[in-house]
């Protein structure tokens, strides 16, 4: 059975009231709400990978020590745009612009060329330690270090190493590290009598901090076993004895062959390093001298000069003449240059300044007798077209003598101002 207050209830007006249909939009508003959230929340995906870490401009005087190659980078977007996602496209880097080597930075790591619908959700690690060094490049001999296995009664002739020297790149700490740089064929690669690309190796004090690279990294050896004794390239000194006089020195000695072969018992061999002529006295030699010098026995026995090395050398002496200087004060300015019918009025020039220095050069010998009236110093000016005072003008100088060993070097002052006098 019905109730009164229920039959008298109006449907119509409760559902048209203000409030009831504020209330029914706003429960249809968040139903709509939550519906399209939940699809939205199934459409869209998250992924993680890993990407490759780049550094962009680093010196190129500069090494990364301890570098992060690879982080961890985290994107969420729309299933379509995950799926077809080109991972290889997406570039993380951290920017090194003006960092100087010898000092740590901490900076930001960035990720580009990310779809505008993929959003970056995180990265890690998001920021790096930056520890730059400084590069150093450096040449060093190649050393041979030889087998010690090779048969008695044979040695290694004809070594030859291409090239010579190889470049050490690294840190500088590291390559202050390395002592030698060697090669070391073995005596199963000697026997065949081939060329050889052997690898390069260093010799270090302690273990590097990061890498140390050798360019090149393989060098060519030639070297072949040959019977007899053992036999070793050696330089050749001449010793030299006297004095040449004070106006004469030495310019450059050139011995030729500059190194010679010695042979005996390895052992013996590497107790000399060079070999010596018999001595030269220059006391005498005033102009360039080439001489054949003996080269002296070696003083260790068993070990002898190799017949084709002969027994001596040439001995090339190139004497140049020593040259002094010898400074002369207060010498007096001449005015040259003045019409005839106006010398008389030389005397009224004031020359400002009326003195100069000047540096002689000459044989050490003869530059201390040096006389300017006997070798005719002049030292003027010329007034030659010139009608107005005051004017600036260059001190000349010559010598009349025709003496050649002297030669002017230097004025002091260069210039000198010539005035009229005062009436």
């Amino acid at each position: 059975m019905i109730s009164k207050s229920f039959r008298n209830f109006n449907f119509n007006e409760f559902f048209t009231s203000p409030w009831v249909l504020w209330a029914i939009s706003i429960v249809t508003a968040v139903l709509m709400w939550v519906y399209v959230t939940g699809m939205e929340e199934s459409e869209y995906l998250t992924r993680k990978f890993s990407c490759p870490l780049e550094y962009r401009n680093l010196d190129s005087q500069a090494i990364l020590r301890g570098k992060i190659s690879e982080i961890d980078v985290e994107v969420r977007g729309p299933e379509q745009a995950i799926m077809r996602l080109d991972y290889n496209s997406i570039v993380a880097y951290v920017d090194a612009r003006n960092l100087t080597p010898g000092k740590k930075y901490t900076q930001n790591v960035e990720v580009a060329n990310l779809p505008l619908d993929v959003n970056l959700i995180s990265v890690f690690p998001s920021q790096i330690v930056i520890d730059l060094v400084r590069q150093v490049a450096r040449l060093m001999n190649v050393e041979t270090v030889l087998p010690q296995n090779i048969p008695e009664g044979q040695y290694i002739e004809g070594v030859e190493i291409i090239p010579k020297e190889v470049g050490i790149r690294g840190a500088e700490d590291d390559v202050a590290k390395v002592g030698s740089v060697r090669i070391t064929p073995s005596i199963e690669e000697l026997q065949t009598g081939h060329e050889l690309l052997i690898p390069v190796k260093f010799s270090q004090s302690e273990a590097f901090n990061g890498s140390v690279v050798i360019e090149p990294s393989q060098v060519r050896f030639k070297g072949t076993l040959a019977r007899g004794l053992p036999k070793k390239r050696i330089p050749v000194n001449v010793p030299l004895t006297g004095t040449l006089d004070d106006d004469h020195e030495i310019k450059s000695t050139i011995i030729e062959p500059s190194e010679i072969q010695i042979e005996g018992e390895s052992e013996k061999l590497a107790l000399i390093d060079v070999i010596d002529t018999e001595t030269v006295d220059i006391s005498m030699f005033n102009e360039d001298q080439v001489i054949v010098v003996p080269l002296k026995t070696p003083d260790i026995d068993g070990v002898t000069i190799a017949n084709s090395s002969g027994t001596s050398v040439k001995l090339s002496v190139q004497i140049g003449e020593v040259r002094a200087e010898k400074k002369l004060a207060s010498i007096p300015i001449e005015i040259m240059g003045l019409p005839e019918n106006s010398k008389n009025e030389s005397g009224k020039l004031l020359v400002d300044p009326p003195f100069v220095s000047v540096t002689i050069e000459g044989m050490p010998s003869r530059i201390e007798n040096f006389s300017p009236e006997e070798s005719g110093l002049r030292v003027y000016v010329d007034m030659s077209n010139i009608f107005m005072t005051p004017v600036t003008l260059p001190v000349r100088t010559e010598l009349q003598s025709d003496d050649n060993n002297f030669r002017i070097v230097r004025v002091e002052p260069q210039n000198i101002t010539v005035n009229s006098a005062m009436p």
